[in-house]
């Protein structure tokens, strides 16, 4: 059940103008909607070494522990794939955490039109079938943040986001979205996790995500059970 397997070999697909990144998010079994959340958590850094919501402090991997304390702390976004999307537009959720009164965390959806985004729920990849979930967005939703003044309409963080620090999750179907696994050594006792993603250089990551083959604390179902993925970069081409 902690096979690492072979990581995804798809191309990152046509159909998104400008700069992309493709996350591709694999597990031991099947991607399968109903039996729970899959999440690509994200925190957003600009050049000047900030996030894009700079009141989140020091950069960092958004983590399963801050989710569950109700901080969100490196959350800046997440995309959300599962039982909670089966009625959402485009199939997912894509938003952007907003910061209200008392800290209360809530996260706002990011509106895509069909020629933004290419997701496929569903590919197989490796050794597996049916193991992975790929979505391209641009690179440009990187940089939307709350509004300080207002959590609604967003803002654009300027300088825009160079940097992202990219967590993947899994929760089961329960009412309370029970986490189930995250990257690295460890599951959810994970900690010290980093995965930075340059958004400025053409790049492939596939190692940095691969599980260990001695990977501890990972869930029972295999569905669930996270063992790799590929993040691929395209920077728009220089103005």
């Amino acid at each position: 059940m902690a096979s690492c397997g072979r990581g995804p070999v798809t191309p990152p697909p046509p159909g998104v103008a400008g700069g992309t990144i493709q996350f591709q998010f694999t597990v031991a079994g099947a991607i399968t909607q109903s039996q729970g959340d899959y999440i690509i958590a994200v925190n957003a850094v600009t050049a000047a070494g900030q996030s894009v919501n700079a009141n989140d402090g020091p950069p960092g991997t958004p983590t399963v522990a801050e989710a569950t304390s109700g901080s969100f702390t490196h959350w800046d976004q997440e995309f959300v794939y599962g039982f909670d999307t089966v009625a959402s537009p485009n199939g997912f959720g894509y938003e952007y955490k907003a910061v209200g009164t008392g800290g209360i965390v809530t996260f706002i959806p990011i509106i895509l039109t069909s020629n933004q985004f290419v997701f496929q729920p569903v590919i197989s990849t490796g050794s597996g079938t049916n193991n992975t979930m790929s979505i391209t967005l641009p690179i440009s939703t990187f940089s939307i943040r709350y509004n300080p003044v207002s959590n609604t309409p967003p803002t654009v963080s300027t300088p825009p986001a160079t940097l992202l620090y990219v967590n993947f999750i899994t929760t089961d179907n329960s009412a309370n979205h029970v986490p189930q696994d995250q990257l690295g050594c460890c599951g959810l006792q994970t900690s010290g996790y980093q995965l930075p993603i340059d958004l400025t250089t053409q790049a492939t990551y596939f190692n940095q995500l691969t599980s260990p083959p001695n990977k501890t604390g990972g869930p029972a179902n295999p569905n669930l059970f996270i063992s790799g993925g590929q993040i691929i970069v395209n920077p728009p081409p220089p103005p």
